[in-house]
């Protein structure tokens, strides 16, 4: 049996009897494949008040069962409590074609019970809507009474679980328009990939339901769902802590107007009404003058100072926002909400964790009711993440101020403050792997970064055998199943339909295959701003980018060319255009056809991190479809390496290298190495033989 505590308030007293008693009697009840829920769903009454249940049962082979507990003092008003709670699982029932079996009859039992065990045996004084259950084994012979004739379907208990958790709030209809009924046609693949990233997987709606006193941490690989996450996380805890404050924050400006919207369709679907956005602040995490954000209403809220964009730039180039974090945690900081999430916590400073632990209210850690978000594997880059004791500091005693292991022991036993969502929904599985492979470089003479150990693995989605080890010299083989990479375009394309290669003689003939691609995916139904292409050759880019555009038009494909907009941040994505973007302006976007173009310029960074991390960003920027290419002879190690991962997929296969300090201290200049790598070729190509390079690099060594 599945269990849910959706209250920070774990079951005591005689709902914990109940809880443990369920849990004991799971088999002689047959509850194997059932759903137990604890404080949820919470939904608004006529009067806006919150109505929490206490048990709500779903099962295969009982339906819905609806008990409350209660006692003689309080138990008219928690019959009418009750009452309404069935009222509202019923009429959000009958909205679905699936549950219904006629007009007046559900294809899933509702039973709803109230349990009292201090009632007098006469309780048809009481002439209440509901039955009363006096003791534990009247709740087994009572479970056992409403068992059944027929186990429910499969299709019916997912339907029935979708709508109590919500998730039927994400899901959306397709305006693409079919093209053709080939459901290997580009367009069709796509119609179906859309709804299934839409998707709000059981996974996700049992963490999003998770609440518990103190702080927890959510982790996962990008697109596996941390935003919805979240959002349906703030729509429960203002339906049931209408009076709380609340902070939702985030990296990324152009996430406002999402978080906001999933936030209110959760809320809609359970109070059928707008959240009170008094007490919810969705703010960027720095703001300004002309938009609100964490960093910048603290300073109003504190009267003090805080610095500009320019001024921390100029005290700090490469992280003006850590400055203006730490400038700010010199100056009290009095608390302001009652709940704080954090999302995109990857890309925040350590500071503005600090800044967010003050303004949560609470004593110690332990009371901070902080909820952060984070990527897994964002950059190859970042395989390493910081701890919470990193994250919030330390008290003056040199303790951590938030330590979720020391936490974790005071929480019930089916409550976590450490959550991990394994699926990833942004990229098929396939394209997943081979960015795994040549972003690390698994597959190439010189590995450039590394996970540590079989968890780390284990927590981006992979299977990792209990014997293996991650040992110099071991021989690794871990896998990635389908379950966590779930989309499903596998059954209608294959590998190689999935990510083509093609070496060119030149960059002319490379512009015109890209070019042709594009206008043949344009006639299967994919539409301009379906498509994105990303120079990684940040030289010649400008150049290749006109070539492209020239060529698109020609077609009567119009193309949005990033470089070459005279508007300071263009939009990334213009409808019926196709983009052509950098990796850096690349990252953080998406599109359903990817084209990675000039792949041979990173030949001479294909050992440093820098190089292969250019590689990865552009690959998981696919929502479907992955396209390299490059002028032979630089592009074809990089080939050879995109075929082995394919020739192993599902699994990655490589031995466990040690990553030098060199590679780690050529990354710091890689553009220089590159050009030294450049002059090298040219004087290969006029004749010079290695060892005359080498004579003649020493002369110049020795000259200076």
């Amino acid at each position: 049996m599945e269990k849910t505590i959706a209250t920070e308030l774990s079951p005591e007293g005689i709902d914990d009897n109940i809880f443990n008693y369920l849990e004991e009697e799971e088999i002689n009840l047959e509850l194997d494949d059932a759903i137990l829920y604890f404080g949820f769903p919470v939904f608004k009454d006529y009067e806006q008040n919150s109505v929490k249940p206490k048990f709500v049962l779903l099962s295969p082979n009982h339906g819905i069962v609806l008990i409350y507990t209660s006692d003689k003092h309080t138990i008219k008003e928690d019959d009418e409590i009750l009452e309404q709670l069935y009222s509202f699982v019923e009429s959000s029932f009958r909205k679905s074609k699936i549950l219904r079996k006629n007009k007046r009859e559900l294809a899933i039992p509702i039973n709803s019970y109230l349990y009292a065990s201090n009632i007098d045996e006469n309780k048809d004084e009481y002439d209440l809507e509901n039955d009363i259950l006096t003791s534990l084994s009247a709740i087994f012979q009572t479970i056992v009474e409403i068992h059944t004739d027929e186990i429910l379907s499969e299709e019916i208990i997912k339907e029935a679980r979708s709508i109590i958790e919500g998730a039927k709030v994400v899901a959306s209809t397709s305006k693409r328009i079919k093209v053709s009924e080939d459901p290997h046609n580009k367009s069709n693949i796509l119609i179906a990939l859309e709804k299934e990233i839409t998707n709000f997987d059981e996974e996700q709606r049992k963490i999003a339901i998770n609440l518990i006193n103190g702080p927890q941490r959510i982790r996962g690989l990008a697109g596996s769902g941390k935003t919805i996450v979240l959002a349906m996380k703030v729509a429960n805890i203002h339906l049931q802590h209408p009076k709380k404050r609340i902070l939702f924050t985030f990296y990324t400006k152009s996430l406002y107007g999402l978080i906001k919207e999933l936030i209110t369709k959760f809320y809609w679907h359970y109070a059928g009404t707008e959240p009170n956005w008094d007490l919810i602040d969705i703010l960027h995490s720095w703001g300004g003058r002309r938009i609100d954000g964490v960093a910048f209403n603290v300073s109003i809220d504190n009267n003090f100072h805080i610095l500009s964009f320019k001024e921390a730039q100029t005290i700090n180039p490469m992280d003006p926002f850590k400055t203006v974090c730490q400038r700010l945690l010199k100056n009290r900081i009095e608390a302001k909400y009652d709940y704080i999430l954090i999302d995109e916590a990857q890309d925040l400073p350590n500071e503005f964790f600090q800044i967010c632990f003050k303004l949560a209210y609470g004593e110690s850690g332990e009371q901070k009711n902080i909820v952060w978000a984070y990527d897994e594997l964002q950059s190859i880059f970042q395989v390493y993440q910081r701890t919470p004791q990193e994250l919030f500091g330390q008290n003056s005693s040199g303790i951590a101020n938030i330590d979720l292991n020391k936490f974790r022991l005071k929480l019930h036993h089916t409550q976590k403050n450490d959550l991990v969502l394994f699926k990833c929904y942004r990229n098929p599985l396939e394209v997943l792997i081979t960015a795994h492979a040549l972003g690390f470089g698994l597959y190439s003479d010189n590995h450039v970064q590394r996970l540590e150990n079989a968890e780390h693995w284990r927590d981006v989605g992979y299977t990792v055998q209990e014997d293996q080890n991650f040992n110099i010299g071991s021989t690794v083989k871990i896998k990635r199943e389908h379950k966590n990479s779930p989309l499903s375009i596998y059954q209608y394309q294959s590998p190689s339909d999935l990510i083509e290669t093609f070496a060119a003689e030149n960059a002319i003939e490379e512009c015109e295959w890209i070019c042709n691609k594009i206008k043949g995916s344009i006639e299967e139904g994919l539409n301009p701003h379906d498509i994105l292409v990303i120079g990684l050759d940040d030289k010649y880019a400008n150049k290749y980018f006109a070539k492209i555009s020239s060529l698109l038009l020609e077609y009567g494909i119009r193309s949005n060319n990033l470089l070459a907009s005279r508007v300071a941040a263009p939009p990334f994505c213009l409808k019926d255009m196709v983009t052509l973007s950098t990796v850096h302006r690349a990252k953080g976007n998406e599109a359903a056809l990817v084209f990675a173009a000039g792949i041979d310029a990173l030949y001479h960074q294909r050992n440093t991190i820098k190089g292969r991390n250019k590689l990865f960003t552009a690959f998981t920027r696919t929502k479907a479809w992955l396209k390299i290419s490059g002028i032979k002879k630089n592009s074809i190690p990089f080939f050879k390496e995109i075929e082995m991962s394919l020739t192993n997929s599902p699994e990655l296969k490589f031995t466990v290298q040690e990553i030098s300090s060199i590679q780690r201290d050529f990354d710091s200049s890689p553009d220089e190495i590159a050009k030294l790598y450049s002059v090298v070729d040219e004087f290969k190509e006029k004749g010079y033989t290695q060892e005359q390079l080498k004579i003649l690099f020493n002369e110049t060594i020795d000259g200076q």
